[in-house]
C-alpha cells in the first residue's frame, strides 16, 4: 500500500490505454478494458494493480499474487496466466512497469495551505533547519543546522538528527541519533533499458526505523522501491555506509563503516558486519553471523556462521585456501 503522507494514486487506466504507448501487448485482448489503478510488487499484489516478472529466479512470487496485470517475458507468460493474472508481452519488463508506475503514481507536494508540521514544545530546531508540511517532530527531539525534513516525516521522541542530513519518505522511532549529512529516504539506485532507451526506476515506498537506532554521517539509507527499506531496534550503522531500497535489518545489528548493501537483502539480528564488506543483492544472512572486513558476500550466509575473504566464505574454509596460496607461492611446482 502506497503511504497517501508521501504519494498519490492516480485515477484509474484501463489497461490498453496505459500500456499504449510501449513496445508491449496484452495476451488477449479482451482484457484490455481492465482498470488499472496503483502498481505492486508481485508477490503482494493485488485487484486493480500491475506488476512485473523479468526472471524466473523470481517465480515463487507469484504463488500470493493477485495482480490484474502482469509485465512478463513472453517465454514466462504461461506461469502468469495460471494464476488468473493477464500476461503483458514485453522484452523489457521491468522498464516498462517503471514508465506505467510514474503515470500511475506521483509524490505528494505540499504547498503552504496544506497543513504546517506538528513541533513539540520540547523539541529543539535550529533555525536554519527546513521543516515540512505535516511532518511530526516528537518531545525533546534536537534538530541540527541545515537538516531538511521532508514532507510528512515522523520522528520520535528523544531523537537527534545531525546538521545537514536530509530525510524524506521516512518514519523515525525514538532515541534515534543520525549525525551530520546523512541521507534518509532517497530514492535508491535502479535503472532500465527499454526501446526508448533508458530511466531510472521510481521508488514509491519508504524507509521505517526503529528505536534507538544510529546512523553515521554521510551514510545512505534508500527508500523501497515498492515496500519498505527496514531498519530494527538497536540497530547501530557506522560512517559512510550504504543501504539499498527494500533491505531489512534487524535489530541489534551493528555494521562498521563503508559497508555496502545491495537491494533486497534481509540482514538477521545481531549480525555483525566489518568495515568495507559488500552484500550482493536478494541474499539472506541469518541471525548472530558475522562478516570479516573487506569479504565480499555473494551467497546467502547460515545463521551463526562468520565468514570472509571475496568471494566470502566460510572463515576456515578461507583461512586453508589462503595457507595453500601461500605454500605454493612458497614451493612453486618447477617448469617441466
Amino acid at each position: 500500500m502506497l503511504d497517501s503522507r508521501f504519494y498519490i494514486p492516480s485515477d484509474p487506466i484501463s489497461l490498453g490505454e496505459l500500456i499504449a504507448p510501449l513496445e508491449a501487448q496484452i495476451a488477449d485482448e479482451k482484457f484490455s478494458d481492465e482498470m488499472i489503478g496503483a502498481v505492486a510488487e508481485l508477490a503482494a499484489s493485488q485487484p486493480g494493480q500491475i506488476s512485473y516478472l523479468e526472471n524466473k529466479r523470481h517465480k515463487d512470487k507469484l504463488s500470493t499474487a493477485k495482480a490484474t496485470a502482469c509485465f512478463v517475458p513472453e517465454a514466462l507468460a504461461s506461469l502468469v496466466s495460471a494464476q488468473h493474472i493477464v500476461p503483458i508481452i514485453s522484452k523489457s519488463p521491468r522498464a516498462h512497469f517503471a514508465r506505467v508506475a510514474a503515470r500511475l503514481v506521483r509524490p505528494r507536494i505540499f504547498t503552504r495551505e496544506s497543513g504546517a508540521p506538528e513541533i513539540a514544545p520540547s523539541a529543539k530546531v535550529h533555525s536554519t533547519a527546513i521543516i515540512g508540511a505535516q511532518a511530526q517532530i516528537g518531545e525533546d527531539v534536537e534538530i541540527g543546522p541545515y537538516a531538511i525534513i521532508g514532507l510528512g516525516v515522523k520522528i520520535g521522541a528523544s531523537s537527534f538528527i545531525g546538521a545537514h542530513s536530509h530525510i524524506e519518505c521516512a518514519i523515525i522511532g525514538e532515541g534515534c541519533k543520525i549525525k551530520p549529512h546523512a541521507v534518509i529516504g532517497g530514492a535508491g539506485f535502479g535503472v532500465a533499458r527499454d526501446e526508448n532507451g533508458i530511466l531510472d526506476i521510481p521508488h514509491f515506498g519508504r524507509v521505517i526505523i526503529g528505536d534507538r537506532v544510529s546512523i553515521g554521517s554521510q551514510s545512505c539509507v534508500d527508500r523501497g522501491q515498492l515496500g519498505d527499506t527496514i531498519l530494527g531496534d538497536d540497530v547501530k550503522v557506522d560512517n559512510l555506509v550504504q543501504i539499498a531500497h527494500n533491505c531489512t535489518i534487524g535489530a541489534g545489528t551493528v555494521m562498521a563503516g563503508h559497508v555496502g548493501i545491495s537491494g533486497s537483502v534481509k540482514v538477521g539480528r545481531g549480525v555483525q558486519l566489518g568495515g568495507n564488506v559488500g552484500l550482493a543483492d536478494h541474499i539472506t544472512v541469518g541471525d548472530g553471523a558475522s562478516i570479516a572486513a573487506r569479504a565480499g558476500v555473494m551467497h546467502d550466509v547460515p545463521a551463526g556462521e562468520v565468514w570472509s575473504g571475496i568471494p566470502a566464505l566460510p572463515i576456515r574454509e578461507h583461512m586453508r585456501m589462503v595457507s595453500a596460496t601461500r605454500r605454493l607461492a612458497k614451493n612453486p611446482k618447477k617448469e617441466s
